[in-house]
C-alpha cells in the first residue's frame, strides 16, 4: 500500500530534500573552498565567453573566406584584442576618468538649478497648493545621502585594495587563456558531446545545444556591433552639438543601448540633467539627436542584425523590461532578452518533444487496434 501511495512517495522526497537542505546548512564549511573558487572563475569565464562570441566570427570568416589557418586566426584576434586594451588605457580611459570627474564637480550645480526653477514654478497660481519647499528639502537630504553613500563605497574599496588588485589580476590572467581554448576547441564541443555523452541523442539534445549557440551568439555578437554603431555615432553627434562630456555620455547611451527600446532614453537623462539648465536649446538638440538615431537603429540595424537571433514581440519586450526590471535592476534588464530568448528556445524543443511523443502513442494506439482486430 506504501509502495503504490503517491502521497508517501511524495512525503518521504520532501522530507529528503529538507533534510539534505539542513544538511548542506551545516556542513558548509566544506563547500566553502569549492565556492570561492566558482566565484573566482565565474567572471573571467564569463567575459571570456561574451569575446569568444564576439570575436568568432570574425576567426570564422578569417578561416573561410581568407583561408587563413584557424590557429593564425586566433593570434591575428589576440593581436587585435591588446591593440584595443591598449588604445583604450592610454587613451579613452584617461578621457573617462577626467570627464567622469568633470561631471561630478559639475553636479554640485545641477541642484541650485533645480531649486531656482522649482521656486519660479511655485510662484504661479496653479501650483500654489503643492509645498515646493519640503519637496526641495527632501531631494537635499536624498541629493547629500546619495553623495555619502558614493563616499563610503570609495572608503570601504580603498581599504579592501589588495582584494580589487587580486580579482583584477585574475581576471587579467585567465580571461586570455579561456578565451584562446575558446577559439580553439569551441567548435569541437558539440561532436566531442555527440561522440561521448550523447552517443545515442534520441531526443536530439545536440539540436537543442546547437539552436541555443546560435542564438546567443547571433545577439552577443550583433549586439556588441550595435553598440559600437552607437557610440560611434552619440559621439560625433554630440562633439557636433557641443554637448559637455560627449565620450561619457556616449559610452553610457552604447551600454544602455543594449535594453531594447527603453536603452536610448535611458541614456537621454544624464544628459539632460546636465545640460538642460544651462543649455535647453543643446539639450533639445541633443534629444532630438539621439531619437532619430533611436529610429534609425530600432528600425534598420538592430532587427538586422539582432532581430534575426531574437525574434521577439515588441510588445513581449517591453512586459519583460518592466517585469525584470523592477525586480533585478538594470543587470536584470540587460540579461533579459537574451535569457527569454534561450528559454524560448527550450520551451520549442520540449514542445517538439510532446507533439513527437503524442504522435508515437497515437501510432502505438492505432496498431494495437489493428492487432486486436485482426486477433
Amino acid at each position: 500500500m506504501f509502495k503504490n501511495s503517491k502521497l508517501f512517495f511524495w512525503t518521504v522526497e520532501l522530507l529528503a530534500l529538507v533534510a539534505l537542505l539542513w544538511l548542506l546548512t551545516h556542513v558548509s564549511f566544506v563547500f566553502k573552498p569549492v565556492t570561492t573558487l566558482f566565484s573566482m572563475v565565474f567572471l573571467p569565464f564569463i567575459i571570456a565567453g561574451f569575446l569568444y562570441y564576439v570575436f568568432n566570427p570574425l576567426v570564422i570568416f578569417l578561416e573561410k573566406k581568407i583561408k587563413l589557418p584557424r590557429m593564425w586566426g586566433i593570434v591575428l584576434v589576440f593581436v587585435l584584442i591588446i591593440g584595443l586594451f591598449a588604445y583604450a588605457m592610454f587613451s579613452l580611459v584617461p578621457s573617462l576618468i577626467r570627464q567622469l570627474s568633470e561631471l561630478i564637480k559639475a553636479t554640485t550645480n545641477i541642484l541650485p538649478e533645480i531649486q531656482k526653477w522649482v521656486e519660479h514654478l511655485s510662484e504661479k497660481p496653479a501650483f500654489s497648493e503643492i509645498d515646493f519647499k519640503a519637496l526641495i528639502d527632501k531631494a537635499n537630504i536624498s541629493y547629500m545621502d546619495v553623495l555619502q553613500n558614493l563616499l563610503s563605497g570609495v572608503t570601504l574599496s580603498v581599504s579592501n585594495v589588495v582584494d580589487i588588485v587580486s580579482k583584477v589580476t585574475m581576471v587579467l590572467v585567465l580571461v586570455p587563456i579561456l578565451l584562446f581554448y575558446m577559439l580553439k576547441d569551441g567548435r569541437n564541443m558539440l561532436p566531442f558531446l555527440k561522440k561521448t555523452v550523447l552517443k545515442t541523442d534520441r531526443l536530439n539534445i545536440l539540436g537543442l545545444l546547437d539552436d541555443m549557440n546560435a542564438t546567443i551568439s547571433k545577439f552577443i555578437s550583433g549586439a556588441a556591433i550595435d553598440c559600437l554603431l552607437v557610440f560611434v555615432a552619440v559621439s560625433i553627434a554630440y562633439l557636433i552639438i557641443g554637448i559637455p562630456y560627449a565620450f561619457l555620455f556616449a559610452a553610457f547611451a552604447a551600454v544602455t543601448n543594449l535594453i531594447p527600446y527603453l536603452g536610448p532614453y535611458i541614456a537621454l537623462v544624464p544628459v539632460v540633467m546636465t545640460v538642460a539648465f544651462s543649455h535647453p536649446i543643446q539639450a533639445l538638440i541633443a534629444i532630438l539627436v539621439v531619437l532619430t538615431l533611436q529610429q534609425i537603429d530600432g528600425s534598420i540595424i538592430y532587427p538586422k542584425i539582432v532581430g534575426s537571433a531574437v525574434e521577439v514581440h515588441p510588445v513581449t519586450i517591453m512586459v519583460l523590461m518592466l517585469v525584470v526590471g523592477s525586480l533585478y535592476g538594470l543587470i536584470g534588464m540587460l540579461i533579459a532578452v537574451p535569457f527569454y530568448s534561450l528559454v524560448k528556445e527550450l520551451v520549442k524543443f520540449l514542445w517538439q518533444l510532446w507533439e513527437n511523443h503524442k504522435e508515437t502513442r497515437q501510432v502505438a494506439n492505432e496498431s494495437e487496434k489493428y492487432d486486436i482486430i485482426e486477433k
